[in-house]
């Protein structure tokens, strides 16, 4: 969930080719100063060693601050986050939240999130799980059932960057960074009073959003607190009605919501020790429909109230040098109530619960000197322990569960060569490696990763990595959808001739499928390598090219084998049991978790679906002729590779007076295929719901004398409509551009009043570009690429105390 600012996080600078954007092109946005940062903090990300400086790092890394989410023109982060590259938002758009129907083969969270309605990061095209979402380098916890961090309840005046490290992290983070980690660091103002007002309206469906914010600090001379609310309303956004297969539908786009945001925090100092205590709570109300114009009697009410609560406790002891020990303590909880009524019926709904408790000590130290600079070691423990409960038991049989998970972990740097050696083309050479070994319990895995960095020179710099990391099966894929049988004649391609039922045709047995989720799924394991070069040539100034390579192979990928592939692809086969004996037919019917259990063969009720109350009832007549138990829940079963390239370029010059300023970055996906067993490969790149393989983010802005204007492009490469029982359509690619005007007031008028304020127009979407259309799609358009981006006026004021 959104979590107050911990001050002892694990991360990596801001990178030296976009110092704060120039000054925000000199004039515009909040200006950071001394007093946003406590005293001795550094944020970090992708290590475990505080401080670490930048050219000794070897994964790549994208940095994003406050001023590209005001230049978007977005209205929240989980809107700001569609427009970065290196995201696909898989199985958790907050545009897909209300159409049924609408999924993404790349998760089973879309399901879910009609109910929790919570946006993610989904890194590499991979599906959201794959993605581990750090606030100040502390793991966020999860929220219902689709188990996703609480990005969407972040208030952006609260965030100073959003950094990226696009490759495995589990030696330094633990489970689930295996497409990569996003580490969302804030603010934490030391003294001061900040206030920010946004509005903003579409021009063409009068969506509205309106935000109130105020941060404030105090300091003394041995510490600091800080305080901050939030307020946000926002409209519904409610597109034109949509033909799917000759049936009118209209459905709330992006839900109507209103969220309040505290936080507050202190600091200390105690000598050499800093103690600190950082708490928040927010509470977010949606409510969205689903409306067939044609039959009103099936229209649909979504509603949903998220209430979370988080609590950051730590003390950190600083001793001589680079040496540090820090102890810390987080404890979250978050509790959902979400509900869907129809016409003439009493509501469904359902309560969630989640729990995250982290106890942490880590401590670092330089280990030696060489002669080419310090080597550095970090390294502690951690226990964590996160629970779901819930009483959605048509879902949840077991109604949730606890996971405790026990680990130790380690990190060196050795600055094998340093620049005072004046060794030949080589100015520093670093080589960093880290590993972590975690208890889950249900499994036991070990992370390692090794990085390399080579600075030929000023110039250039050439990086690598490999790291194996892990990934966890999510709680509703081992005690989620509650375990359901049923009986059925069909085609076996592995039936042995001399086990034919002469009363069947040939080929065909009497099958008893198992369906639902799978207390004994293991963890899913992931090599990631990276390739990188760094280029600032000294003969163009302020200029930074970085491009890489990357490359990701998931082994044992938990998914759900369909009916048809459990009777006919090989591989498969070995979740089945082939002429199962009476008492593992009985072991499966008698499953206490099994909530339904039916029928429909001809010798039971005349062919015609027939449900059981309870596995008594069921003929025995039946299960003595069963030939194959097919197991469908959800397996180890899958093998996903991707590979890519990245792009981030980065230019500033004086033009005009004043200061120029061009960033590019992009991501182009290579191949993203899903592998099942011995089957073929099956691509899940560039189709409905699946990520585009082009996606670019630009911005060009220049500024002077407190005046900056600018603007942000964005493009997604267009892909091919290949849903089932559809006819194949190419869809187009789509393009939008923001443009921005910032003011310093207290430069411009060189009042006292106005000292300290700000003024930023930004129109997103300026020529109201909409989504190529997808026919008879639920929501006439692809949520997961092209979410429609109506042209959209914010003003956004703000005054500094």
């Amino acid at each position: 969930m959104v979590n107050a600012c911990a001050p002892y996080a694990a991360a990596q600078e801001l990178p030296a080719d976009r110092p704060d954007q120039q000054a925000q092109l000199e004039t515009e946005g909040r200006r950071k100063s001394d007093s946003d940062k406590a005293p001795g903090d550094i944020i970090v990300t992708g290590s475990l060693i505080r401080g670490l400086p930048k050219e000794y790092v070897a994964s790549p890394m994208f940095s994003y601050d406050q001023a590209d989410i005001v230049h978007s023109g977005a209205g929240s982060v989980s809107e700001y986050m569609l427009t970065i590259p290196q995201n696909f938002t898989g199985d958790l758009s907050e545009f897909a939240t209300t159409g049924a129907g609408i999924g993404s083969p790349l998760g089973d969270a879309t399901t879910y999130n009609q109910f929790d309605g919570f946006a993610g990061f989904a890194l590499r095209g991979l599906a959201s799980d794959a993605t581990l979402t750090l606030l100040n380098g502390r793991r966020m916890p999860s929220v219902g059932l689709t188990e996703a961090p609480t990005v969407s309840t972040i208030p952006s005046m609260l965030i100073e960057r959003i950094d990226i490290i696009p490759d495995g992290a589990s030696a330094t983070y633990g489970a689930d960074a295996v497409a990569g980690v996003v580490n969302i660091v804030t603010r934490k103002p030391t003294s001061g009073l900040e206030l920010q007002v946004r509005g903003a309206t579409a021009t063409r469906t009068g969506k509205e959003d309106v935000q109130i914010s105020g941060l404030a600090g105090h300091s003394w001379g041995s510490g600091n607190v800080y305080g901050m609310a939030m307020y946000q309303k926002r409209s519904p956004f409610i597109g034109d009605p949509v033909d799917v297969s000759g049936e009118a539908l209209q459905v709330t786009q992006l839900p109507n919501e209103r969220l309040t945001d505290l936080y507050g925090g202190i600091q200390q100092d105690l000598g050499d020790l800093t103690f600190s205590i950082d708490a928040s709570r927010f509470q977010r109300d949606r409510d969205s429909r689903q409306i067939f114009l044609d039959e009103p009697a099936f229209n649909r009410v979504f509603k949903t109230r998220t209430t979370g609560v988080s609590i950051y406790n730590g003390v950190h002891w600083q001793g001589q040098g680079s040496t540090a020990l820090d102890l810390t303590v987080d404890y979250h909880r978050t509790h959902t109530d979400g509900s869907s009524s129809r016409v003439g019926r009493p509501p469904s709904s359902r309560e969630s619960t989640n729990t995250l408790f982290v106890a942490e000590l880590r401590g670092q130290t330089t280990l030696a000197t060489l002669p080419g600079g310090p080597v550095l070691v970090a390294g502690g423990f951690q226990y964590r322990a996160e629970t779901l409960r819930t009483d959605a038991t048509i879902f949840f049989n077991r109604n949730g569960g606890t996971r405790k998970v026990k680990s130790v972990f380690g990190e060196v740097n050795v600055p094998i060569i340093g620049a005072d050696q004046n060794v030949p083309l080589i100015r520093s050479l670093t080589l960093s490696a880290a590993g972590r070994y975690e208890d889950l319990g249900f499994d036991r895995t070990f992370s390692p990763k090794i990085g390399l960095r080579w600075q030929v020179d000023r110039s250039i710099a050439l990086r690598g990595t490999y790291a194996r990391s892990f990934l966890v099966p999510r709680f509703r894929s081992t005690i989620g959808i509650a375990e359901q049988v049923s009986f059925g004649l069909y085609d076996y391609k592995f039936l042995d001739p001399k086990d034919q039922n002469p009363a069947l045709p040939a080929g065909q047995a009497l099958v008893m499928f198992r369906a639902g989720a799978n207390p004994d799924l293991k963890t899913q394991k992931a090599d990631t390598f990276t390739v990188g070069v760094d280029v600032t040539p000294t003969f163009i100034p302020n200029l930074t090219v970085k491009a890489g390579y990357y490359r990701v192979r998931i082994s044992g990928r938990v998914g759900t084998p369909s009916p048809d592939d459990s009777l006919s692809v090989k591989d498969l086969q070995v979740f089945n049991i082939a002429n199962p004996t009476p008492a593992q037919v009985k072991q499966v019917i008698e499953n206490p978790d099994v909530f339904r259990r039916f029928a429909e063969v001809p010798s039971i009720n005349g062919g015609d679906l027939t449900f059981f109350d309870s596995a008594g009832q069921v003929p025995a007549a039946l299960l003595s002729q069963v030939q194959l138990i097919a197991d469908i829940r959800a397996q180890n079963f899958a093998v996903e590779s991707t590979n890519g390239l990245d792009l981030d370029l980065a230019y500033r010059t004086k033009l005009f007076g004043g200061t120029a300023m061009v960033n590019l970055t992009g991501q182009y996906i290579l191949g993203l295929d899903l592998k099942a067993g011995g089957s073929t490969a099956i691509s899940r790149l560039d189709g409905y719901a699946k990520p585009a393989d082009l996606r670019l983010n630009g911005t060009i802005a220049w500024g002077r004398g407190g005046v900056s204007i600018g603007s942000v492009v964005n493009y997604v490469d267009g892909f091919t409509d290949d849903r089932p029982d559809q006819p194949i359509r190419s869809v187009g690619s789509y393009t939008t551009a923001s443009l921005f005007l910032s003011f310093d007031l207290g430069h411009l008028l060189d009042a006292p009043l106005f000292a300290d304020s700000q003024v930023q127009l930004v129109v997103a979407n300026l020529f109201d570009r909409q989504p190529s259309r997808v026919i008879d799609g639920v929501v006439g358009y692809d949520p997961y690429n092209n979410p429609p981006n109506p042209r959209t006026v914010g003003v956004t004021v703000s005054k500094r105390f």
